[in-house]
């Protein structure tokens, strides 16, 4: 009988610390990114005061302490840490009662999509998505950032984005993929550059020494190293550069000489001192798509991006056959 009533007890004890909202779970997720309470409070829209006596009130109710408020930045505590995992879940599973209940009346499509896209597909294929998403007078906001493929992992994983373009495949548990088209890539010269002579170009005859690169986290630095594999060493000229943009390489070739590798979408504009020189079958490309959490609780939003994507895409990548090319991985 003492055993039943200390257990009793004790189901009491802990029923009345599992009290919390979901507000105080979004601040706690703030301050765990900014690792500070008055940056935490301003994306929060909450005064300083009101998020701290929050933040405490949970402390209080759950009998732990989250934050580790003596070090700059603020961290997380052990207990923080066995914590935030859960928090982020629920927050996140939390989000879709919305999306259900608008499903439930039958309403149109609505609502925020956060999306990140990668900086070598953004230039070129967001003017034509986004005249898609006018086209259409859907009552749907995009929040779109232009970030490196590790950091829309990053992003998707602490709920700050809801889908990413970018290049696959990934392979990450958790997240799901879905490939939209095929990219081929082709290579850009200064005009009178014995590459030329070529009517196609085959992967082996590239030399490294002269090709210019985007610099460390770019998947596409990544996947032009893999085409350039065989043959890279070091380069021949007084100066490294490595670029954070495509149209820079252009400008590059187009000034200094050398050549470098395009994706197709990327060479719609070219300087009139600089030529196109496509691959031999089979073509080195990259595969485009999206990524995003499983049993995702936009997914309609999502649906929409993924039909305007292709919508957007020229009609030549549209009919590429994955048979003519050489995936390259990421």
């Amino acid at each position: 009988m003492l055993i039943d009533k200390i257990y009793r007890d004790k189901l009491g004890f802990m029923s009345t610390r599992i009290n919390f909202s979901l507000t105080q779970m979004e601040y706690v997720l703030a301050v765990r990114k900014f690792g500070h309470f008055a940056k935490a409070a301003e994306a929060c829209h909450v005064t300083q005061p009101t998020l701290s006596m929050q933040l405490q009130k949970l402390e209080d109710d759950l009998g732990v302490i989250l934050f580790d408020r003596s070090k700059k930045p603020v961290l997380l505590t052990e207990a923080g840490k066995a914590l935030i995992d859960q928090f982020k879940t629920i927050l996140f599973e939390s989000k879709k009662i919305e999306s259900i209940i608008t499903n439930f009346h039958g309403a149109e499509i609505q609502g925020q999509l956060t999306i990140g896209i990668i900086p070598t597909i953004a230039p070129y294929l967001l003017p034509s998505v986004l005249k898609e998403f006018e086209s259409k007078s859907l009552p749907v906001e995009l929040k779109i950032l232009e970030l490196q493929t590790h950091q829309i992992v990053d992003a998707l994983n602490n709920d700050e984005i809801d889908v990413g373009i970018l290049a696959l495949p990934l392979k990450i548990d958790k997240l799901i993929e879905r490939a939209l088209y095929f990219e081929p890539f082709s290579v850009i010269f200064k005009k009178g550059h014995e590459i030329g002579k070529n009517k196609k170009i085959r992967q082996s005859q590239l030399k490294s020494d002269e090709i210019w690169l985007l610099q460390e986290g770019h998947c596409f630095r990544n996947q032009t190293l893999e085409i350039c594999s065989t043959k890279l060493g070091k380069g021949k000229r007084k100066f490294e550069f490595e670029s954070g943009s495509l149209e820079t390489l252009k400008n590059l070739v187009s000034e200094y000489g050398g050549y470098t590798l395009m994706p197709k979408m990327a060479t719609k504009e070219l300087s009139n001192k600089v030529d196109l020189i496509e691959f031999d079958k089979p073509i080195p490309a990259r595969k485009i798509g999206l990524v995003y959490r499983r049993e995702h609780h936009k997914s309609e939003l999502i649906e929409l991006l993924s039909a305007m994507v292709l919508q957007a895409i020229p009609e030549e990548i549209r009919q590429i056959k994955q048979k003519d090319l050489d995936v390259v991985p990421i």
